[in-house]
């Protein structure tokens, strides 16, 4: 019997192969789809799931006068020992450092080859064990427990030691001003896994920093992870973390209050933090969980709108079966027996348009991958098996159970074939306007998000990045550092194609973690954390910043060293009524609680975007980097090239580097392609959500091509009636159009209220929002209006043309 099934499922699939075919690279489409997007998801939502999930890092809130002023990734040395000591429930505590804070650009030298280095963190000796690193060559309990002893990844491995292996050899460690060391390398791990928050190359031990930390309550730049017991409740963990913090805090603590300032921290789930943390000073890049949201979303809407083709186009095409049907049934089969039928077509379908899914997601996995920047697995595996076998399987019982049930019973209206009179119909037009409403969405969506990304991308940032080239500072640096950079300017402003050149600590486009407290003599109230930049002299003219009042430093003047320039919001912040009255002014810089030093404020200028308009302008201070004692300022050197042939300047610029910094590497990058990778997110968001949308549009268009077939084949003889009468083809194609007008309208209805409202919620994530237009809701609508009707179009005027004698006769 089964045969017999399949046998007329495939005479009937090969007897209509135009709508067989539509039905299959519908659906095909929309499964691919959505394991491209589901493989995606996965990966984002795998973040550190190989961790241990009772792993918690710390993050602080700082609050001023009751005021959330900042979250902070990082907190102070002191808490995890402490944590470790004083909470029964946390049985294991590390701490890991960046060498960010601690020195400018390090470099690693190996015989007469020297590397730039990123991934470079001091951890405490039990790290290793408590985040599970898979280490290929030495003890995972001893590797980092003496001084002066480093653990590298495999890939670095091979790069500093191709031809053997690297533990118990020596590494040169260049810390810029604070000279050099030689570290041993005692281990060896696995790298870490694309989907882990925090990627290192290199891990040094901890206990080789020059400072006690165990008792540092002050020094906020360190990343601290607890490991409890399993089975702990983490809010009694979280109560007992205030009492650790009065036992040895107690006295700072109250004199903060006083100040108005206070700060409590909390435990984030390590698998957590990827997709739910946007804190100040992460250490990677965080994805969104927003995202992900959206981005299954669309796959939803994607695969039920290719289910709801097929429901279409298999009533569409049944009215050419009725008779069939309807004979079955009075001839003895039963209703079961027509289902299972109906069942085994949906399952050809579905089985076909299943292997064509697998063989496009595989197709398109490497365009995807590199599109996405994604880091997963981009070939064929089990999980992409099972997800297409699920689909599968819900996809038979979803688009082809209504179909059998609606068309398996009243034989007489089947037999006549007018399926007008049988159930579904309002059922097919509900599907169709959720069609119509999901089309609407996603087109208003994708002109969201990109009129948003067009909208960042233009915006004046106050600054003039173009043409601007950044080296990396040299990380080799002697006593005789400071003649070699006043060599290297002058040399360098000397080339035609260089205008002019800058040092400073930081560049515009880089998160800021260097901060301290200001506030006015008279006026402690108005203590503000402010973010510091050490520049030079020539750093203003360089950005093209503008000074609202004052002036720049001058080197020429004594006075100037210990002066400091605000930007205009600090000025705001600290109780300034204008930069004119802030200019001349003493301001203190509150260094720790016994080091305070008096500023004047030599200038203010307008407010530039340092980082992207997903940030508001925050408080900042410049202060000349050569009379300031921090051994991480003067990092990037600045250029403005005036020239078009970039080639021939980097060359010339690198040989005067050579000259004046012998052994260091020669690292470079345009500043506003760096600037602009801040949006690299937004931009693969925008093209993945754009993708997607445009391939759920298609997919929606087949389907209302098979309504309107099916809505032309029911009003056949009408047609002919009407034109007979003298109807001409526009009076036909406007009776055949004005339903879908009217889903479209309803459609219409439904949904923009809820795309408003999704569109403000995905607003928020900006600090600086595009101006919401009301055409970004209605022009969506006349672009589904327009799609649907050149849909419809082809059918309309088929059967408007037709001759009126053959749709007379087709009873």
């Amino acid at each position: 019997m089964f045969y017999h099934y399949l046998k007329i499922a495939h005479r009937n699939l090969w007897r209509n192969k135009v709508f067989s075919l539509i039905n299959i690279m519908g659906l095909a489409v929309g499964m691919a789809a959505c394991l491209l997007i589901f493989r995606y998801v996965d990966f984002e939502l795998s973040y550190d799931d190989f961790r241990k999930p009772t792993i918690y890092r710390v993050s602080s809130n700082a609050y001023m006068n009751g005021e959330l002023v900042g979250k902070r990734a990082q907190t102070v040395p002191a808490l995890a020992p402490a944590f470790q000591r004083d909470i029964s429930e946390v049985i294991h505590g590390a701490r890991i450092v960046h060498t960010a804070p601690l020195m400018s650009d390090p470099v690693f030298q190996v015989g007469d080859r020297s590397f730039h280095e990123e991934k470079i963190y001091y951890a405490d000796s039990s790290f290793l064990s408590m985040f599970s690193y898979k280490m290929l060559r030495g003890d995972i309990q001893t590797a980092l427990t003496q001084p002066g002893s480093v653990v590298l990844s495999e890939s670095v491995s091979k790069k500093y030691f191709p031809d053997g292996d690297a533990v118990g050899e020596s590494l040169n460690f260049y810390m810029g001003d604070r000279g050099q060391t030689q570290l041993l390398i005692s281990g060896v791990f696995e790298d870490i896994p694309n989907n882990s928050h925090l990627q290192t190359d290199f891990l040094i031990s901890f206990i080789s920093l020059p400072w006690n930390l165990n008792e540092d309550w002050d020094w906020g730049n360190f990343y601290n992870y607890i490991e409890i017991l399993p089975g702990s409740d983490v809010a009694i963990v979280k109560q007992k973390i205030h009492g650790v913090l009065e036992k040895y805090r107690g006295e700072t603590l109250a004199e903060w209050r006083k100040d108005g300032y206070y700060e409590e921290f909390e435990l984030q789930p390590i698998q957590g933090i990827h997709l739910d943390s946007n804190l100040e000073a992460e250490a990677e890049v965080n994805g969104s969980r927003r995202t992900v949201t959206f981005l299954t979303l669309i796959a939803f809407f994607i695969l039920v709108i290719a289910w709801i083709n097929y429901l279409n186009l298999t009533t569409a095409k049944a009215i050419e079966r009725a008779k069939e049907i309807g004979i079955r049934k009075v001839v003895g089969s039963n209703r079961g027996q027509l289902i299972v039928q109906f069942l085994t077509e949906s399952c050809l379908i579905n089985l076909v348009a299943a292997l064509m899914a697998l063989l496009i997601s595989n197709l398109l996995m490497t365009p995807f991958h590199d599109l996405t920047q994604g880091h997963f697995a981009k070939g064929f595996d089990l999980e992409m098996g099972l997800g297409i076998m699920g689909l599968f399987l819900f996809g038979i019982l979803i688009s082809g159970l209504y179909p059998a049930i609606a068309l398996s019973f009243q034989p007489v209206q089947l037999i006549k074939g007018n399926l007008k009179k049988t159930k579904g119909v309002q059922l097919r037009k509900a599907l169709v306007v959720f069609q119509f409403a999901a089309s609407i969405a996603l087109i208003a969506g994708t002109f969201g998000v990109r009129k948003q990304l067009d909208f960042m991308q233009h915006q004046d940032m106050g600054l003039d990045l173009g043409q601007t080239l950044i080296l990396k500072g040299p990380g080799i640096k002697d006593s005789t550092y400071q003649s070699q950079l006043t060599f290297f300017k002058n040399e360098v402003q000397m080339l035609p194609e260089v205008e002019s050149v800058s040092v400073s600590s930081n560049i515009p486009g880089q998160q800021l973690s260097w901060g301290r407290s200001f506030y006015p003599p008279a006026n402690p109230e108005f203590r503000k954390g402010v973010k510091i930049v050490a520049v030079d002299e020539d750093f203003f003219e360089l950005y093209g910043s503008t000074f609202l009042a004052g002036r720049n430093f001058s080197p020429e003047i004594t006075s100037d060293r210990g002066a400091v320039i605000f930007n205009e919001t600090a000025i705001r912040q600290l109780g300034f009524n204008s930069p004119e009255d802030a200019v001349g002014q003493t301001i203190i810089w509150d260094e720790s609680d016994n080091d305070q030093h008096e500023k004047e404020i030599l200038g203010v200028i307008s407010d530039f975007n340092q980082q992207s308009l997903h940030n508001e302008v925050g408080p900042m201070v410049f202060a000349l980097k050569e009379y300031l004692n921090a051994p991480w300022a003067g990092e990037y050197y600045s250029l403005k090239i005036t020239s078009a042939d970039y080639p021939f300047a980097l060359e010339q610029i690198q040989a005067n580097w050579s000259e004046a910094f012998r052994g260091s590497p020669f690292d470079y990058f345009f500043l506003d392609t760096y600037f602009d990778n801040q949006y690299k997110s937004d931009k693969q968001f925008a093209k993945v959500f754009s993708l997607f949308a445009g391939l759920a549009i298609l997919i929606a268009c087949l389907g209302l091509f098979g309504l309107s077939s099916y809505m032309t084949l029911q009003r056949t003889k009408e047609i002919g009636i009407r034109k007979v009468l003298g109807a001409s083809v526009f009076t036909i194609m406007s009776l055949l159009s004005r339903e879908f007008i009217g889903l479209i309208g309803i459609a219409s209805i439904v949904i923009l209220p809820v795309v408003w409202f999704f569109m403000k919620k995905w607003l928020e994530n900006f600090a600086y929002q595009m101006e919401f237009h009301w055409w970004l809701l209605a022009l969506p609508v006349v672009l589904v209006w327009f799609m649907a009707l050149i849909t419809i179009s082809f059918q309309s005027i088929k059967a408007a043309l037709m001759n009126p004698v053959n749709s007379l006769k087709s009873e």
